[in-house]
């Protein structure tokens, strides 16, 4: 039977260890030195290399080295051939024990290993105990360890290997040498890879037992980036892989084989949570159930793809210049064959909405690993970030109570709060031109504004419109705006939640009235915005908020466009700007309906 690759490949030598330099240094000058610990701690993620080097320890301290080149003392580079390396390898020696802690966990285990220390090593110079997972142990097996561990025989070292530390009681860890295993660096677990590779390839046909292994740098790097770094994952992908694939190993290959999501995927539906349409996030999720996809694979996918959306949004400066960000997307590992299509998207969305997804994804992970139905989980999350007004928490209830003001009091009643600080002032921007409206429809031309933070201004009233303006400065500057010609009205509806946290910068009452609105034709220079009410409508079209919202546009696409309002399903629009003050008068029974429905209010009788 053939041996798996992880087995054959393992590190022998302390010089093979790969993305744990720190600790080949420290024990290889130990035992040059003499210095060896009677025990050491092996903390670290699974899949590291903690037990492969308690067992090269082992072999240090028992090699005896080749008839030319006899060795009589511990030795910082083992032979490899001589017979007790071999056995160690192997795992048959009799003079280093393997314990598996996880089912060997009780007190009469830990006394029964108690009582054989005391006797000489069989064959070698030391005796040295393996116990993995040794934070499994119960408190009573501790306590039964604890005394050999502080008074240990002089040719006895103990190696306690162990992905969780925090575990182990301080008594035991301060008996011990500590060591922690790093997750290795995405580029050293596929440089192994290849390493395997080309040796797999050297070998003769017969021992190989198969054909020449062909996989491309891609997908190394592929399998490299998902295996959450661990090496033995990692080669045992690889190996899987070989098996899976009748040709040459693609990048496609290595995604069915682990049943990771498609970029294509991820991107997709990022977009429509983006633009918040609810129904097809549903349908979505229905495609990736026909497609039987594990959901909580998908999750981390997803969660794996807003993580480098989120760390473009905060490398502004590195976004400045394509060669800085693709050196420093090496340091945070971000994916460098798919920048060209990350940074568009993330300068989409605002940080906070990508936060707050992460945050919704985070929430249905720990209902799932409680026992809930991942897809119900998922559908959840989708449908909370997608219509934030169904999402019962403390930010949300902040979010609607703002809502509410800027609709009560509008422009005037946001003067009262300028104290509070002021919001940004929009960037200096082209005047749009006007533009004739259709038939039927409500043209508001864009009138001359004061600056958004002189006093009577609408400013931020929460700590949330106060990141908004924040939030409004543009992501990359490095990434240049798309040509007039390239600006089409699916670009605009994908920009629409970017261009209303702009607005929402410079005026939360504007921001209030478009908030629930959409952008429903481009047609020259004119972008016609269908309104959900009459009363938004109204709103909307008072002086200088045309203009607001073309010098939001215009940061957020780089092409200054006029704003046309109109109202939804309806040919003629009820007020403009022309319309005398009595019958631009807030509508407080549009109001007291907003309020009742906001917050699921009912009216109370009449006592009298």
């Amino acid at each position: 039977m053939k041996r798996s690759l992880y087995r054959e490949y393992r590190p022998q030598t302390f010089a093979e260890l790969v993305g744990q330099d720190h600790v080949a240094r420290t024990l290889r000058n130990a035992v040059e030195t003499g210095a060896v610990a009677h025990a050491y701690v092996f903390a670290g993620p699974r899949g590291t290399g903690k037990t492969s080097t308690a067992r090269i320890l082992a072999k240090t301290l028992n090699c005896v080295g080749t008839p030319e080149a006899p060795v009589t003392g511990p030795t910082a580079t083992p032979c490899g051939v001589c017979r007790h390396c071999v056995s160690i390898a192997d795992g048959v020696s009799l003079d280093v024990v393997e314990m598996d802690a996880a089912s060997n966990r009780s007190i009469d285990d830990v006394r029964d290993l108690r009582d054989k220390i005391a006797f000489a090593p069989v064959d070698g110079r030391f005796k040295v105990y393996i116990i993995d997972e040794v934070h499994m142990l119960t408190r009573e097996a501790f306590n039964a360890l604890l005394k050999t561990l502080e008074e240990p025989p002089a040719n006895v070292v103990f190696v306690l290997a162990t992905t969780e530390p925090h575990k182990i009681p301080e008594t035991i860890i301060s008996r011990c040498q500590r060591f922690d295993f790093r997750r290795p660096h995405v580029r050293d677990i596929a440089r192994l890879l290849g390493t395997i590779v080309e040796r797999e390839n050297a070998r003769p046909d017969e021992e190989r037992g198969g054909p020449r292994i062909e996989i491309s740098e891609a997908a190394l790097a592929e399998i490299a980036r998902h295996s959450q770094g661990g090496f033995r994952d990692a080669i045992g992908t690889l190996d899987k892989l070989i098996t899976y694939s009748d040709g040459a190993i693609t990048p496609t290959d290595v995604l069915d084989a682990l049943g990771v999501t498609d970029a294509d995927l991820l991107f997709e539906i990022t977009d429509v949570v983006t633009e918040r349409r609810t129904a097809e996030a549903l349908q979505f999720v229905q495609r990736l159930a026909n497609d039987g996809t594990d959901y909580s694979q998908f999750i981390r996918d997803l969660l794996r793809h807003l993580r480098q959306l989120f760390l473009l949004q905060h490398l502004e400066e590195a976004a400045r210049d394509e060669t800085a960000l693709r050196a420093l997307g090496q340091t945070v590992e971000l994916d460098e064959q798919l920048l060209t299509r990350l940074l568009p998207q993330a300068n989409n969305l605002s940080p906070r909405e990508v936060v707050y997804f992460i945050e919704r994804l985070g929430d249905a992970q720990r209902e799932i690993r409680d026992g809930l139905d991942p897809r119900l989980q998922l559908e959840l999350a989708l449908v909370k970030v997608t219509q934030p007004q169904l999402d019962h928490s403390a930010e949300a209830l902040e979010e609607r109570l703002r809502r509410l003001e800027a609709h009560a009091g509008g422009p005037d009643a946001a003067a009262g709060s300028a104290a509070a600080g002021a919001a940004k002032p929009p960037r200096p921007r082209k005047q749009p031109a006007s533009a004739a409206a259709p038939a039927g429809q409500a043209a508001v031309t864009p009138a001359p504004a004061a600056p958004a933070a002189t006093p009577g201004a609408d400013v931020a009233e929460t700590p949330y419109a106060a990141e908004a303006a924040a939030d409004a400065a543009p992501l990359a500057a490095g990434v240049p705006a798309a040509p007039a010609a390239d600006l089409t009205l699916e670009r605009v509806k994908r920009a629409w939640e970017l261009i209303l946290q702009r607005v929402q910068a410079s005026s939360v009452s504007l921001y209030a009235m478009l908030r629930d609105a959409r952008p429903s034709a481009l047609e020259g220079g004119t972008l016609t915005v269908v309104l959900p009410s009459d009363f938004a409508l109204r709103r909307a079209g008072e002086p200088g908020n045309a203009e607001l919202l073309a010098g939001a546009i215009e940061a957020a696409l780089g092409q200054s466009l006029t704003p046309l309002f109109t109202l939804s399903g309806s040919d003629n629009a009820p007020a403009t700007t022309d319309a005398p003050p009595a019958e631009q008068a807030l509508d407080f029974t549009d109001l007291i309906k907003h309020v009742k429905g906001a917050f699921d209010a009912e009216e109370l009788p009449d006592d009298s």
